[in-house]
């Protein structure tokens, strides 16, 4: 399984060089919602740093960059965009750059941690 991650991991990586990541691990994203129920969703590389939340896809390779000051919630789900799944999901909402809310869920393996480095009060342990 490295084989094929490591250089989509090692790819997206160069997608937010600079950054120091204070937490970063793989995801799994069910979409961001102002793109739609069609979009392609996948797996990519979620980091945190003091000021960005980034997910970059693998396939297709893309960016998103939310700014930690724009955003409004950090909760759980098990559904979004039509997607549902058996487990939790980390759901993001945030106001975009056209001033518009917009979410996205990710499934991540250490849902508490990520919940506790997001400012989730509350949603840790609430599994």
């Amino acid at each position: 399984m490295g084989l094929i991650t490591g250089p989509l991991r090692r790819r997206a990586k160069k997608r937010y060089a600079g950054a120091v990541p204070l937490r970063e691990d793989d995801a799994n994203s069910f979409g961001v919602e102002s793109a739609g129920p069609w979009q392609v969703r996948g797996n990519g590389s979620l980091a945190l740093t003091d000021d960005e939340l980034l997910f970059a896809q693998w396939v297709p390779s893309r960016l998103l960059r939310i700014p930690r000051e724009s955003i409004l919630e950090v909760t759980t789900a098990r559904a979004h965009l039509g997607k549902t799944t058996g487990r939790k999901l980390l759901k993001v909402t945030w106001t975009n750059e056209v001033g518009e809310r917009d979410s996205i869920a990710l499934w991540v393996k250490d849902l508490d941690g990520w919940l506790v480095a997001l400012g989730a009060e509350g949603e840790a342990g609430a599994r």
